[in-house]
């Protein structure tokens, strides 16, 4: 892996380890004598201002730099997560509810052009696997930060945010100083050149939406999204009807994080020769068939078995999942195709758990054959919508031979399957 790749891992992690907010948020607010309405809202800001984000950073990205971007996003979320302590603090609900969104909106900025950053600093063969462990570096982030969270919250409620704070201005340190300044994509600078080539095409997320084959893609990741938090939203209240105890819940979870901290690397070292749409589809069966299997009462030893079989969809699905985006993108667009993933992604995550509680209200634990019927529209969804790798390379346009290289492993322009040329 290329410096700008270990930069960006550590970076995540670093990030995603001081990652506090969206898990304590309504607990701060509460102990600082908010309203449980004020504390929900302001978490339900920062939860839309993620989405909104991760559109801005497309655009900015592909129009800046991945480097303006990233820095951008960290140093701004530092100082409005300083901005909402103080408004907290003061004791003013609204400035927190506009702090939360102004921060989210520019903490959701950076992983669009930290993506787009991994996939030209990696040759096409590899970036199914860089992919894998940069989301590595994510997940122990996510299964640390809970912990750390809880023995600084002990110490003091605004420590806990002041070090998250620090966490995004570290990680903009660390982009600043070590990752080399990639300007816009050289795709743009052709639109000027004086060549005989023909300017690639315009276009922001329109363009984006005109790709009728990644719309597809688009719509099984946002069904896969709602399938899938069906886990964390729904499980719970399915086996508390079951009788079961709150512990078997967090075991169950627990299951699942492990089990994709241990095993997605190792897994992908397999699924990364397989085409991503073989690999996506696999994943989104298996993700809809483990939630099936909720809805049969085998005891223990089936929850287990069912929990396996779910989270092995993530395992063998993810890593595709998110490299394929940059691999299909037109190298000027490569950002905003990144964010509209990540948006597809989230938005399902968002309504899925609205969408679960409601159905399992009326029809209980069948809510999980439901799931795995749509997961089944989201498998033939990807199945018609994504592109095999050699059709991808055979569109690609040739690398200009010309374009610079920076001497740190990544050049403007990559060719749009991700290689270093």
């Amino acid at each position: 892996m290329t410096l700008p790749v270990w930069v960006l891992l550590v970076g995540t992690l670093v990030n995603t380890v001081g990652s506090f907010l969206m898990l304590f948020l309504t607990l701060y607010l509460t102990q600082k004598g908010f309203s449980p309405f004020h504390a929900g809202l302001a978490l339900g800001a920062w939860g839309a201002g993620r989405i909104a984000g991760a559109f801005i950073g497309g655009t900015i990205a592909d129009r800046m730099g991945y480097r303006f971007a990233m820095a951008l996003s960290m140093f701004s979320t530092a100082a409005l997560i300083a901005a909402l302590i103080g408004a907290a603090n003061l004791g003013n609900p609204w400035l927190v509810v506009a702090a939360a969104l102004a921060g989210a909106s520019l903490n959701g900025i950076w992983r669009p052009p930290a993506q787009a950053m991994i996939t030209e600093a990696t040759p096409p063969g590899h970036l199914v696997m860089v992919t894998a462990f940069w989301r590595l570096a994510f997940n122990i982030g996510v299964f640390v930060a809970p912990v750390l969270g809880a023995l600084l919250s002990r110490i003091s409620w605004d420590l806990l945010f002041w070090v998250e704070a620090g966490s995004s201005a570290l990680f903009g340190v660390l982009v600043v100083v070590a990752l080399p300044s990639v300007a816009r994509p050289s795709a743009a600078k052709a639109e000027t050149a004086e060549t005989d080539a023909p300017a690639p095409e315009r276009g922001g997320y329109g363009r984006v939406l005109r790709d009728g084959g990644f719309v597809l893609f688009l719509f099984a990741l946002l069904v896969n999204g709602i399938v899938y938090i069906q886990g964390p939203a729904t499980l719970s209240l399915h086996l508390d009807g079951l009788g079961y105890a709150t512990a078997v819940f967090g075991a169950l979870v627990s299951l699942n994080a492990l089990t994709v901290i241990c095993l997605e690397v190792p897994v992908t070292r397999f699924t990364q020769r397989w085409q991503p749409r073989t690999a996506v589809a696999i994943g989104m069966a298996l993700t809809g068939i483990g939630l099936s299997l909720w809805s049969v009462e085998f005891g223990i030893a089936g929850l287990v078995v069912a929990t396996l079989v779910w989270t092995m969809g993530e395992v063998v699905a993810s890593p595709s999942m998110f490299a394929y985006p940059a691999m299909v993108a037109p190298p000027h667009l490569r950002a905003r195709y990144i964010a509209a993933t990540n948006v597809a992604n989230q938005i399902g995550y968002s309504v899925g758990p609205v969408i679960g509680t409601a159905i399992w209200a009326g029809v209980g634990g069948a809510v999980f054959w439901i799931c795995g019927a749509l997961a089944a529209v989201a498998v033939l969804a990807v199945l018609a919508g994504t592109r095999t790798i050699d059709t991808v390379r055979a569109s690609a346009p040739a690398p200009d031979p010309s374009t610079p290289d920076d001497g740190q492993g990544v050049k403007e322009g990559a060719a749009v399957d991700g290689s270093v040329p």
